[in-house]
């Protein structure tokens, strides 16, 4: 309204400082009268509080100067924090789970075995071969490869026996259960990664030149203890319970300090409550429960009287044979059987002494009661493994 020529704001209570533009600097002071609380110096009124006005607003800029950096600077740190915590502990989550198998890739058992070579072959079997591997890190391993037919594939008894190992190892965690690391399948062909075990089977250390040196009355005495707390632990601690099927002298492996890690879980079953658990045939000639063969029932009793057999072979350095069929017939005790120790009992080492000799007729007596014909009359592995434990 710059055209503007007069202008009477007075007695209307307005309020605040008076416009020093146009008009408003040009009108007298008359023309504001009336307004108590209008302010302005020009006018013969009240000095609007301008710097008192204009500090607050100074003031308010350099708090919001202030905080808005600083808080952006928290928010970000914070935010920064957060996110290497999740990292940190993702990675920390990842190492526990993978401490072992972090290293382990199908390229480097390639590398470390140049391709399968036959030199780093310390086994074989039905199933196929096992190699040898010394990864970069340094970790050695064991891998089983699964056999092939000539037109590369592999038999449906091969591929349901790496499916027990998986399912069987996958949830398992015992100090003498070998550790499986891992699992592949490629080019048609399966492979299972293990711990490796230095001194190999105890089939093979016991029938070789170190049983004297490695197989003494007391580290027999603690394989069988050890090995009883290992079936123990599949039949009455896994949910649902797991039956070995081929507890035998060869699916024992032994590792540098000679404590025992059972293995080959390619016949191992797990029980169902809901079904019969009938199944075909398996395990080791020689080892086998007898009712098995004839029912084809799988129990855990079927794994209790293996562990006997196997018990007595250690004890005795050579397979059985009809000895246990003589026992079973009469009416052992443990007197009696201490008596007969010295001619069943392994040769090529010094008889025991008079404790030796007790430890070694408590586990034969235990192991007489784990090969009775009747499966009904065998004792739990978890009786087994308590009877078996230290005494003090």
């Amino acid at each position: 309204m710059i055209s503007l020529q007069f202008i009477d704001l007075s007695y209307n209570n307005f309020s605040g400082p008076i416009p020093n533009v146009g008009i408003f600097k040009q009108a007298p002071a008359a023309s504001f009268t009336g307004n108590p609380n209008l302010c302005g110096s020009e006018k013969g009124i009240s000095l609007c509080n301008i710097k008192s006005t204009t500090k607050k607003s100074r003031e308010n800029k350099l708090i919001i100067s202030v905080l808005v950096p600083v808080l952006s600077f928290v928010l970000i740190a914070t935010l920064i924090a957060i996110f290497c915590i999740i990292t940190r502990q993702r990675s920390k989550d990842i190492d526990e789970e993978t401490t072992d198998t972090d290293t382990i890739t199908f390229a480097n058992i390639m590398n470390a075995t140049e391709n399968f070579d036959e030199k780093y072959c310390i086994g074989k079997g039905s199933f196929g071969s096992v190699y040898k591997a010394t990864l970069p890190t340094g970790q050695i391993v064991a891998v089983k490869r699964m056999k092939t037919t000539s037109t590369d594939e592999v038999p449906s008894k091969n591929k349901q026996s790496f499916e027990n190992e998986i399912r069987a190892l996958t949830e398992v965690r015992h100090r003498n259960i070998i550790k499986l690391y891992g699992y592949c399948c490629k080019e048609s062909r399966m492979y299972l990664v293990y711990e490796y075990m230095e001194k190999g089977s105890l089939g093979n250390v016991l029938y070789g030149v170190e049983a004297i040196l490695n197989l003494d009355w007391a580290t027999r005495v603690n394989i069988v203890q050890d090995l009883a707390h290992a079936l123990a632990y599949l039949h009455h601690d896994c949910n649902p319970p797991i039956v070995h099927r081929d507890v035998s002298i060869n699916n024992v492996l032994l590792e540098a300090e000679m404590v025992p890690r059972l293995s080959d879980f390619g016949t191992a079953k797990l029980l169902n409550p809901d079904s019969s658990n009938w199944t075909s045939v398996a395990g080791s000639y020689g080892y086998m429960a007898p009712e098995l063969a004839l029912t084809m029932k799988v129990t855990e009793k079927c794994d209790v009287y293996s562990f006997g057999f196997v018990t007595f072979e250690i004890m005795m350095g050579r397979h059985p044979g009809e000895l246990l069929t003589s026992l079973q017939s009469s009416s052992t005790s443990p007197e009696s059987l201490v008596l007969l120790l010295k001619d069943i009992l392994d040769q090529r080492l010094l008889p025991p002494t008079d404790k030796e000799t007790e430890q070694v007729a408590r586990v034969l007596n235990v192991a007489l009661g784990c090969t009775r014909v009747s499966p009904e009359s065998r004792p739990s592995m978890r009786t087994v493994a308590q009877e078996l434990s230290p005494r003090t």
